[in-house]
């Protein structure tokens, strides 16, 4: 699960989105996440572009357990 402080997620890096260095938090999937249920619930942090460029995906399919970046952009 994500590092939060309250409601607020902790940088525990940084990434580059677009040519950009943005800190990043990170997020344990859970079954039936997917790219849209994840941003749906962070969305005033990042972006569904954001998720999947710093995660490198292709589809909006995760697998449960895996670890993913959370780009913080907004």
């Amino acid at each position: 699960m994500a590092k939060k402080n309250g409601n607020s997620m902790v940088p525990v890096g940084k990434t580059i989105i677009n040519g950009r260095e943005v800190s990043f938090a990170t997020y344990r999937v859970q079954d039936g996440d997917t790219i849209y249920s994840v941003w749906l619930k962070l969305r005033d942090k990042t972006t569904v572009g954001a998720l999947k460029t710093a995660n490198q995906l292709q589809t909006n399919t995760l697998v449960a357990g895996k670890i993913i970046k959370i780009p913080l952009v907004l």
